[in-house]
């Protein structure tokens, strides 16, 4: 603010005096300085506030004083955060002493300025003495401390009350937010409220369309909603909803006393419902509060008694109900049954869709209804999917020919292996001491016949015959285990399984298995078909395969049996199905695994995806409804 010429408005600031009477303390201590100074005369003073951004004048005195020419004095003082002493273009001094918030910090910052003009006591024309100002000054700086005190004091209590007044609403809203149900809730809300506002009424009314009805008042367990206040009440509420602000009544037009509640608050609001209710209730106030939720009116309050209502107080009570909505609100929901929670969620997603704005939530609707529209109409090739297991066509076990210890083997399980290659070998030591032995008893035994012939004893050459022939036998048998010592591979192929590297020397038993061999390039496809899917398999159907070690590589079959076999995996029941392979590559081994699909056929591609869901829920419809 700067100097100019003409009147300083001392219009005092509601904003001000709400903290402090700041014209009764310049009023106050401007007489205090006359009466002490004799040699000194307070022409006037004036009393500057920080109202931001601007500075206004909030006081004068004397009653008739202009204050222009300290205008000056009260800039320099409020640019140099300290008191200043300046001479004017006329006569007399200016003193100016800056004003601290001390609730802000210790130092407190510049919320004010005052500036007084100082005269010499029968000789106008002349500048006060020095001496003379010094003890003025000391003596505004006292009159200023006091004022800072005052405002602090103020202040203090003022934030005192605000915690008071917090403290009692989260507690309200605490017993909101415990009750089970909207009605519990919204009585708790109006009871508590009406007795801590020392309220005659509280009303809860929440919108339904376009409408607000009443749902609950304080102290009533029931009403009729008919009743002429219940209807002028709900008339109030609508008017407040609609214009989506406090509304009150009555509204204070006197200019000449404080309005007790700011020009923010009560800037002309439609309140001729309000005026109507309390002319029917004869009670004189009345309030009205929108119950605001995501910028939605849900609801209002109107409370009713007989002293008005201040800025501070709808202020705080406004944060209570922007608290308490959302929970109301839940509340409300929660109590709907199931039926109407599904039809209003389907409201509120219509609305959202034919609506203005959400063009996010419209965007994923056009892509769900263009992909739905899509799965419906086009087909594709459906696939049955299974486990396949590669095998080999044939497989010959290669056994112990007779009882012995193994002596050496040359191949171990997939090895190739060529037709007529030893694979391993038995120990024939015994064999050969059995056969050397056989053939020595035969030679006596020819001996010992040719003697009896000589001596015409037939009876004893018959015995003799006899007991050459079973040693000839014997000899024929050692001499055929002597043969197949030594294992071969009947065919070409691959070494299937059996490892006897860590077995050698170790007895065997006749008939025990040592080798699979399998020949090369000669497999089968098993595969593993869910029960559910094995009447649409046929043969003859196509296929193909990939192999978990060939996963580049996929193999075409096609169907060649269905069998009866089944087994369980993954706790669901399968059934084999064998296949021919197209080809056969050389890196194929018998017993590699991996994933086939057969192919069904053309199908829609909603039809594909839903199968597995279809076949669930029919076999539950069916286990449960029949």
């Amino acid at each position: 603010m700067t100097s100019s010429t003409g009147s300083v408005d001392a219009t005092v600031d509601t904003a001000v005096t709400n903290i402090v009477d700041i014209q009764a303390w310049l009023t106050r201590h401007g007489e205090r300085l006359v009466s002490s100074h004799a040699n000194l005369q307070i022409a006037e003073g004036i009393v500057l506030w920080r109202h931001s951004p601007s500075w206004l004048p909030v006081a004068l005195w004397p009653a008739n004083a202009d204050g222009v020419v300290l205008l000056d004095i009260a800039d320099q003082v409020r640019e140099a955060g300290r008191g200043l002493i300046s001479a004017l273009d006329g006569s007399g001094m200016s003193l100016g002493y800056p004003v601290r918030d001390l609730s802000q910090s210790s130092e407190g910052s510049l919320i004010g300025v005052v500036a007084l003009r100082v005269l010499r006591k029968g000789a106008l024309d002349e500048e006060p003495d020095q001496a003379d100002l010094v003890p003025l000054m000391q003596h505004l700086e006292d009159a200023v401390a006091g004022l800072e005190r005052d405002i602090l004091a103020r202040v203090h209590v003022s934030t005192l009350s605000r915690q008071s007044r917090l403290g009692e609403h989260l507690t309200l809203l605490a017993s909101v937010l415990e009750q089970p149900s909207f009605n519990a809730a919204s009585m708790q809300l109006t009871t508590r409220l009406a007795s801590a506002l020392e309220a005659e009424r509280v009303s809860l009314g929440w919108r339904r369309s376009s409408r607000t009805r009443m749902r609950q008042i304080s102290h009533s367990a029931r009403f009729n909603r008919k009743m002429n206040r219940i209807r002028a009440t709900e008339a109030a509420m609508d008017e407040a909803l609609d214009q989506r602000r406090a509304v009150f009544w009555p509204i204070s037009h006197d200019d000449n006393q404080e309005s007790p509640v700011s020009q923010e608050v009560s800037s002309t609001p439609v309140n001729r419902a309000h005026e109507s209710l309390c002319q029917m209730t004869d009670v004189p106030c009345a309030l009205t509060l929108p119950c605001m939720d995501d910028g939605k009116p849900r609801g209002a309050l109107t409370i009713e008694r007989e002293h008005p209502f201040d800025d501070e107080e709808i202020g705080a009570l406004q944060s209570l109900m922007a608290l308490c909505t959302r929970a109301l609100e839940e509340k409300r929901r929660n109590d709907r049954s199931l039926p109407v929670k599904v039809v209003a969620a389907i409201g509120d997603h219509s609305a959202r869709l034919l609506g203005t704005g959400h063009l996010g939530y419209k965007l994923t609707a056009i892509l769900l209804v263009a992909l739905a529209s899509f799965a419906f109409f086009a087909t594709g090739t459906e696939y049955a999917s299974t486990d396949a297991e590669l095998k080999s066509d044939v497989q010959r076990v290669i056994a112990t020919p007779f009882q012995g210890y193994i002596d050496d083997t040359r191949v171990r399980a997939g090895d190739r292996v060529e037709e007529g290659q030893i694979l391993a070998s038995m120990d024939t030591r015994d064999l050969r001491l059995q056969q050397l032995q056989s053939q020595s008893e035969l030679a006596n035994l020819a001996s010992e016949a040719q003697s009896l012939r000589a001596e015409g004893e037939r009876a004893s050459l018959n015995m003799v015959e006899a007991q050459r022939e079973q040693t000839q036998a014997e000899l024929e048998l050692i001499q055929s285990r002597l043969s197949r010592a030594n294992l071969r591979a009947p065919y070409d192929g691959v070494v299937v399984s059996g490892d006897l590297t860590q077995q050698l020397g170790s007895a065997a038993e006749q008939g025990e298995e040592l080798f699979r061999v399998a020949p090369e390039g000669n497999y089968r496809l098993e595969l593993a078909v869910d029960e559910a899917r094995i009447d649409d398999i046929s043969e003859g159907q196509r296929g193909e395969m990939v192999l978990s070690a060939m996963t580049d590589n996929p193999l075409d079959f096609q169907i060649s049996r269905i069998t009866p076999e089944t087994r369980v995996s993954e706790g669901s029941n399968r059934f084999v199905v064998e296949a021919e392979l197209k080809e056969s590559p050389s890196e194929l081994r018998p017993g590699m695994e991996g994933v086939g699909r057969v192919e069904m056929g053309e199908e829609r591609l909603v039809t594909i995806w839903t199968r597995e869901l279809v076949d669930w829920l029919r076999i539950n419809i069916w286990q449960w409804w029949g």
